[in-house]
This record gives C-alpha cells, sequence and structure tokens, in this order.
C-alpha cells in the first residue's frame, strides 16, 4: 500500500512539472513585443554605451539626457551626431538562419544650451527601438514564387528637454515624443501587406544630486494605453512603467558607476516577466582622452511557443494550399544577454569625439553595436582659430 502510494504521489509531482507553458498570443504587433529587445532595443549616447549604457547619477552632455533628463547640465551650447551600426544576426525564432537586422545608422541627433538662469534645454532625436526581419515567406506555384513578408519595426522619438540646476540638486523633464511604425506585420491567411504609425507622448521625470564625490539619480516614466487596430487584427495594450535608480563615485580622476532599469513588462501580459537591466560602468580622464569598461545584464521577458495572428480565413479548416502547410507557431529561446562595453573619448575645447562598442558574451542572444558620436560647441565658430591646437 505505502509503495502503491509513492508511485501515485511521485506521478502526480511529474505531471505538475510536465504541463505545458501556454502558447502565447502576441499581445502587441509582432516585433514591437518586449520578447524580442534582445535585438531590438539600441543602447544610445556613445561614452555611455562604453561605460555600460550607466550615467542616471552623472552629468553629462546633450545625449545624456536619455539616460536622466536631469543629467545635462551644459558648460555652453553644442550640436551632437551620433552614428550606431548594429550588425545583423541570424536567429532561428520562426526558421533556421533568419537575418535580423538594423538598417537605419543614425542613433541620435540634436542640440542643446543654457537657457539663461538655472535653467537648460535641449532638442534631441533618438532612435531608441529598430528591426527589420526577412523571415516570413509563402511558397507559390509549386515553389517556383515566393511572397515574401519582410518585416519592420521603428521606434522613432523626438525629445524636448528642460532642465534646472541649483547648487547640487538638478531636476530635468523629457517630454518624449515617439512615433511607432511597424510595417508588414505576418497575420496569416492575409496576403495583404499592412502598415501602421501611431503617436505617444511619454513625459518622463528625472532629479539627480551630485558632489565631486557622489551622485545619485531616478529616472521615472509613467505607462501609456497603446492600442493597434489592423484590418484583420487589434491590439489593445499599453507601453509600461519604467524606472531607473542610478549611482556614481568619483576618485582620482576614476568614476564608478551603476544603474538597475526596470520595466514594468508583465503588465503587457500575464506570460511576461518584469525586466530588471543591471548596469556597470568604469571610466578614467588621462588629459585629452577618457577610457570606458562596462558589462549589462539584461534578462529575458519571455521564452517559450507562440502563436502568429490569423486573418481573412479560417487557417485550421484546410481552405488554403498556400497557408495551410506552414507552421503557425514559433520558438522563442532563451534570451538572457551578457553584454561587455568599452569605449573612449578624445576631447578638444572645441569639439568631443567618442567611439563605443559592445557584445554579447552570454551566448543565448548575440548582439553587438559600435557607435560613434561627435560633439561641436557652439562656440567654435565664435573664433578665427577653429579647431586650433595649442
Amino acid at each position: 500500500m505505502r509503495v502503491t502510494l509513492l508511485f501515485l504521489l511521485i506521478f502526480a509531482v511529474s505531471g505538475l512539472f510536465a504541463q505545458e507553458t501556454p502558447v502565447l498570443d502576441y499581445p502587441q504587433p509582432e516585433y514591437v513585443n518586449p520578447i524580442y529587445d534582445c535585438y531590438s532595443h539600441n543602447y544610445l549616447s556613445t561614452r555611455a554605451m562604453g561605460r555600460g549604457n550607466t550615467g542616471a547619477a552623472l552629468i553629462g552632455a546633450v545625449d545624456h539626457l536619455l539616460l536622466n533628463p536631469a543629467g545635462y547640465l551644459p558648460e555652453k551650447g553644442s550640436l551632437h551626431l551620433e552614428l550606431l551600426v548594429k550588425p545583423q544576426i541570424d536567429n532561428n525564432y520562426y526558421r533556421p538562419e533568419v537575418n535580423y537586422n538594423s538598417p537605419i545608422p543614425i542613433g541620435s541627433a540634436g542640440f542643446g544650451g543654457k537657457l539663461g538662469g538655472d535653467f537648460s534645454g535641449a532638442l534631441l532625436y533618438s532612435n531608441p527601438k529598430s528591426i527589420s526581419v526577412d523571415d516570413f515567406q509563402v511558397p507559390m506555384n509549386f515553389g517556383y514564387y515566393i511572397y515574401r513578408f519582410i518585416t519592420t519595426f521603428n521606434l522613432q522619438q523626438i525629445t524636448a528637454n528642460l532642465g534646472w540646476h541649483k547648487g547640487n540638486w538638478n531636476l530635468g523633464l523629457n517630454l518624449n515624443n515617439q512615433i511607432y511604425y511597424v510595417d508588414e506585420p505576418v497575420i496569416m491567411g492575409s496576403f495583404e501587406k499592412q502598415r501602421d504609425y501611431k503617436y505617444f507622448l511619454r513625459p518622463q521625470l528625472g532629479v539627480l544630486y551630485s558632489t565631486d564625490l557622489l551622485g545619485a539619480g531616478i529616472t521615472f516614466t509613467p505607462p501609456t494605453n497603446a492600442d493597434w487596430d489592423f484590418k484583420f487584427v487589434k491590439y489593445d495594450s499599453l507601453l509600461p512603467l519604467q524606472l531607473t535608480l542610478g549611482g556614481a563615485l568619483n576618485f582620482n580622476a576614476n568614476c564608478l558607476a551603476a544603474d538597475l532599469d526596470y520595466e514594468n513588462t508583465a503588465a503587457i501580459s500575464d506570460q511576461f516577466s518584469d525586466r530588471l537591466r543591471v548596469k556597470l560602468g568604469w571610466e578614467k580622464t588621462v588629459r585629452r582622452f577618457t577610457y570606458r569598461l562596462g558589462y549589462i545584464y539584461s534578462p529575458e521577458v519571455w521564452s517559450g511557443t507562440y502563436r502568429l495572428p490569423e486573418g481573412s480565413y479560417d487557417v485550421a479548416s484546410g481552405d488554403s494550399i498556400w497557408w495551410n502547410p506552414l507552421p503557425r507557431t514559433g520558438v522563442v529561446s532563451e534570451n538572457n544577454q551578457h553584454l561587455l562595453t568599452a569605449g573612449t573619448t578624445w576631447k578638444h575645447r572645441d569639439i568631443e569625439i567618442n567611439l563605443s562598442g559592445l557584445m554579447d558574451v552570454g551566448g543565448k542572444a548575440e548582439l553587438a553595436h559600435v557607435g560613434v558620436s561627435v560633439d561641436l560647441y557652439f562656440s567654435a565658430f565664435k573664433k578665427k582659430g577653429f579647431l586650433y591646437f595649442d
């Protein structure tokens, strides 16, 4: 009797562990979903990228407002341009050896300066997310013709920044004007190629306390309702709350920084987990040069089996010779990332040139960035000796 009960207990426990994870129906248009952030997310600000994308507790140049709205404290006005190259990678979430790529090379561009008194201001364009995937193909005419879907998602952003600075205290507000562009999302059963633009205003608040020795910062972005209405599919969703905490320690021309980036992605779907990125960075200044190293841990939001949305006909009924042979599901494998970063800055009185790189070393979700940025001060145009070297 005891043996029988033991076997029944073992069987029941094994049954619990053997339960299948529910199949995910996309809560947002395909690559807008945060499960694809392992490639679509762009680590902007070349300086910050070199030190692990940290900087919520540091004062910086105009691109620094992307890390903390309170972190832009200009000595003088400047122009800014950042180029970001994200090499393509192979992925097999739906079919083998699919290329993920990012064709837009501009990471950010803008200008900023003092507004008078204790205030500063800036206007900055940036590209926080970008991905293009030649993932889905429908063979037709016995394979002689391939109907292709090249699905693209870009998040374009124009940020108006206002900062107030008094003593060691800095307050800032970003008005992030975001445009979500989705092109050719895959909808099973529909050959109609669709695209959609959505505009969202996402305010971001920032506070930063900074001394010669220590720094501490916090930023907050509230959630925003986000609905998409395609011809055959509708999504009632949101853009999640975001919160960043940062700290910094300065000593002997060295700086150590650490940030925690929290995103309430579980609010998008009850199958998602919240994401907490951990970022660590170091930099050291030697005369005209600054050298940087960093580390980023970016955990996955979800992994498992997903189901593509269905459109103009009942896929399961068997009424299409083209669509029925195609799998209606795919598998997102484990995608935790461990990223190492490095970078440098060369500084002149009229210009700063920054170079940084980033690479995944965990092997679960490949990613690499190369960033180059230039900051040109307005004061350079007032001098006869433009870019003059002593």
